[in-house]
C-alpha cells in the first residue's frame, strides 16, 4: 500500500529525512528522553531512538557519565552509543519506526513558557530531533516534567511525549501529575472528535477505499449498522499514533437521518483516520 508523508510540512525550516533516505549515513538520535536529578543526588537516565529504530538505554550517575546541558552537546554524547556503554534494549519494527518518523516531521513547536513546579523531584525533559538538508539538527521540546513543566499541546508532540514514556519506562517522568507533568491527550468521544452529532437510529452508508481500483460500495444489515454505531457512540480517541497519509486500504463511513448527513469517519486497520493522520481509538464499555 502506497503511503506518503504530508507534503506541507516538508516547507518548514528543517526535514526530516525518511530512514530510507538516511540509510548510507550513521544512524543518529531522532527521539529521545532523559532524567536529571541534581537535588538529592546525580543520576541520569537516558533513553533515545534512533534513525534506524534501536532503542538506546543509559542509566549512571552524571559525575562519572557528565551528561551535557545544551542540546547540541546531547546529541553529540548520543553518538557512537556503545562507546558510551549504552544499552540497546530494542528496534522498532519498521511500520512503527515509519510512524514515529511522520510524527517527527510533522510536529509544531511551542512558544508557551517553561513553569516552576517541584523542588528536588529532577527534572525530566524530551526532545524530537529533525535534520536540514545538509545534516543539521534541529530539536522540538515536546516536555518537561518535576521541577519544572511544559507540555507542547500539539498532537503531534503528545503522541511522541507518550512514545517516549511507553519505549523508555525506566527514565524517570512525572507525566500526569497534576502539578508536576504534561497531562498528555485527554480521550474524547469519537462523535465529539468529528462532530457527528448523536448518531442513534441513524443509517450507515459504507465505502472501501482502494488505492488502485477507487472506492468499492460495502453493503450493511441493519444490524451491522447499529453495531457501527454503538462503537463509534460508545468510543473515545485516545491520541495521535501518526501523521501519515494513505492513497487506500481505509474504510469511509458515511452517517445520515433520512436525508440529513451527520458527518463521517474513515479507519485505517483500526485507527481512526483524519485530514492530519491517524489517531488510536479505545471502546469505553465492553
Amino acid at each position: 500500500m502506497k503511503r506518503i508523508m504530508v507534503l506541507l510540512l516538508i516547507v518548514s525550516a528543517f526535514v526530516f529525512p525518511l530512514s530510507a533516505q538516511a540509510e548510507k549515513a550513521p544512524p543518529r538520535p531522532i527521539l529521545y528522553t532523559c532524567y536529571r536529578q541534581a537535588g538529592w543526588g546525580d543520576r541520569v537516565e537516558i533513553g533515545f531512538v534512533d534513525s534506524e529504530g534501536n532503542l538506546w538505554s543509559l542509566t549512571g550517575q552524571d559525575g562519572k557519565l557528565q551528561w551535557p546541558y545544551s542540546t547540541e552537546d546531547q546529541l553529540r554524547f548520543m553518538e557512537n552509543p556503545e562507546e558510551k556503554e549504552f544499552e540497546k534494549t530494542g528496534t522498532l519494527s519498521h511500520d512503527d519506526l515509519f510512524n514515529l518518523e511522520s510524527l517527527i516531521a510533522a510536529v509544531e513547536e511551542s512558544k508557551d513558557p517553561i513553569q516552576q513546579a517541584a523542588n528536588d523531584a529532577g527534572e525530566e525533559k524530551t526532545y524530537a530531533v529533525r535534520y536540514n538538508r545538509e545534516g543539521e539538527a534541529g530539536t522540538v521540546l515536546l516536555g518537561i516534567s518535576g521541577d519544572s513543566l511544559f507540555e507542547n499541546l500539539d498532537y503531534n508532540a503528545q503522541g511522541l511525549y507518550l512514545a517516549a514514556r511507553t519505549l523508555f519506562p525506566h527514565v524517570t517522568s512525572y507525566a500526569g501529575d497534576e502539578l508536576m507533568g504534561p497531562k498528555g491527550f485527554i480521550p474524547v468521544n469519537i462523535t465529539e472528535f468529528c462532530d457527528l452529532g448523536n448518531l442513534a437510529g441513524a443509517s450507515v452508508t459504507a465505502y472501501h477505499n482502494d488505492c488502485e481500483a477507487g472506492p468499492r460500495k460495502i453493503e450493511m444489515s441493519r444490524e451491522e449498522q447499529e453495531k457501527l454505531i454503538g462503537d463509534v457512540m460508545n468510543s473515545v480517541v485516545i491520541g495521535k499514533v501518526s501523521a501519515v497519509e494513505t492513497t487506500g486500504g481505509f474504510n469511509d463511513y458515511y452517517f445520515s437521518m433520512g436525508e440529513q448527513s451527520l458527518g463521517r469517519i474513515s479507519v485505517y486497520e483500526g485507527l481512526l483516520y483524519c485530514s492530519d493522520g491517524m489517531y488510536a481509538i479505545e471502546r469505553t464499555e465492553p
